[in-house]
């Protein structure tokens, strides 16, 4: 019945395409922080309602295209299975994982996201729908699909295999006072691949801390840290870098905690956002009172609404002045170079470091490394999300780690404000293959240009339009995140 359901679904899209003659995307907001208004002159799709799980067993788990993270954790861990690789927060979708570059904490010995795909279906740009795209059929989709960011088709249902897991873990702090020992450990680490879930931190230019964790079979409730909820106030303890920054050794949780502890902020815990003081209060109620009524009863919390009202109001280039959202892939021998050049342009601490193995295979287009110029088969995601501490415009600041990355064979991730240069872009990545992959499935004029989409600015927000409420935004944001790094040790107590 489930499957009925799904084909009248995937019926109604397609017969959308098949009349309409416009440039196609869905309704979705994902999770770009970046200007977005392309898509209110483009033909919106709604795909919200492909939010159910088809079918489980042993091996696998059928999802609709909308079915989030959350949704499938809470399915797949009371049978003691997880999806391997899966982001770290609840409210992913799989298509977006698949269309995207995701990972997780256990992607260093499982591989990217897309590597933990069974097949998928997909709805191309003349109403065709496509199904059972796997390493046997249409592989050039498969295994190009990663990365397309939407360009491609409409993903609306995506099988994915299952791994064993247990209830609980343990997680470990291993505290480093210098990048030497952190880097050595680190690597032995990954390399003795005995752990379940492994990540980093560097805390400061000589503080590191590896977090590493395993799966236990049962563990006394009273060691746990449980939380219920999403009460913004009730996750401090719960946070994994809170837990770093007192210096903790280890803690228990749940498995479904681990796997969503990056839930409830854009950022590695809410205790940097959260004002303590009467002035953090001020500066906070005058950012707030200028947000929009209808993104304040969204259920994004705290600094993750301070992300998205800045992208309407003053756009993502300005907001881009202040805090950063990027990610860059560093290979494993090349992360020393690449902490320099993040401390040197931006001075912004926590930084997250999430290892995976990369499979190449050379119908990848975006989502892999060059091995001519990468040997490493380790790929580090270098999380920046925090305060910007330098005067370096932002633009410079990210056009050097998009050459960094290139330079060494790698990517950046396209999901944050990119300034990629088009020939830059291209001489990086195999343009033929991809224009070929979107004439052979009729995305042409159907669905953008994944640079053209990545890099888009909107005309207004490119002349830098002032308006009071933005100038105000602007001012008292600018203020509010002093005001937050001036109290980060007393926060994180």
């Amino acid at each position: 019945m489930k499957y009925d359901d799904y084909n009248k679904k995937i019926e109604k899209i397609s017969n959308v395409l098949k009349t309409n003659d416009n440039l196609v995307t869905t309704n979705r907001k994902g999770h770009n922080h970046r200007d977005l208004n392309f898509k209110k002159n483009q033909k919106r799709i709604n795909t919200n309602d492909l939010d159910s799980i088809l079918s489980i067993n042993e091996n696998y788990i059928d999802c609709e295209s909308a079915v989030t993270v959350g949704k499938i954790n809470r399915m797949t861990i009371q049978k003691e299975k997880i999806v391997p690789s899966l982001p770290e927060g609840d409210n992913f979708t799989v298509g977006g994982c698949l269309g995207g570059i995701a990972l997780g904490s256990n992607s260093y010995s499982n591989g990217f996201f897309n590597n933990n795909v069974i097949d998928f279906d997909i709805i191309l740009g003349n109403g065709e729908i496509l199904k059972d795209v796997s390493v046997d059929k249409n592989s050039d989709l498969y295994y190009g699909i990663g990365g397309t960011y939407g360009t491609i088709g409409i993903i609306t249902r995506v099988k994915l295999k299952l791994i064993p897991c247990m209830p609980y873990v343990k997680v470990d702090y291993l505290h480093h006072d210098s990048f030497e020992g952190f880097y050595n450990n680190f690597k032995q680490i990954i390399n003795d691949s005995n752990d379940d879930f492994v990540e980093a931190f560097v805390n400061n230019r000589n503080d590191f801390t590896i977090v590493v964790a395993n799966y236990i079979e049962d563990v006394n409730s009273d060691e746990i840290l449980v939380i219920r909820d999403k009460d913004m106030f009730k996750q401090r303890d719960m946070c994994v870098y809170a837990q770093i920054a007192q210096k903790k050794e280890s803690n228990y949780l749940r498995l479904v905690d681990y796997l969503e502890r990056y839930s409830y902020s854009a950022f590695w815990g809410h205790y940097l956002y959260t004002p303590r003081e009467i002035r953090d209060f001020v500066y906070a109620g005058l950012i707030y009172s200028t947000i929009p009524k209808k993104l304040l009863k969204s259920d994004e919390l705290n600094i993750n609404k301070y992300f998205t009202a800045t992208s309407h109001i003053v756009g993502d280039y300005t907001r881009d002045e202040y805090v950063l959202a990027t990610d860059i892939g560093v290979p494993l021998s090349k992360l020393k170079e690449a902490l320099h050049l993040v401390d040197k342009m931006t001075k912004t601490y926590p930084l997250w470091i999430c290892p995976s193995i990369d499979h190449y295979h050379p119908d990848k287009i975006f989502c892999t490394r060059k091995p001519e110029m990468c040997e490493d088969n380790i790929i580090l995601d270098l999380g920046i999300y925090g305060i910007k501490n330098t005067r370096i415009p932002s633009r410079n600041v990210n056009k050097a780690f998009e050459k960094f990355s290139f330079s060494h064979g790698v990517f950046k991730g396209f999901f944050s404000t990119c300034y990629f240069n088009y020939d830059d872009f291209w001489n990086h990545f195999d343009k033929e293959k991809y224009e070929k992959l979107r004439e052979k499935y009729h995305a042409n004029g159907k669905f953008m240009d994944v640079y053209d989409k990545i890099t888009y600015r909107s005309e207004s927000k490119n002349r830098k339009i002032k308006t009071i409420r933005s100038q105000l935004f602007t001012f008292f944001g600018r203020r509010y995140l002093e005001q937050i790094n001036k109290n980060k040790e007393k926060l994180i107590k």
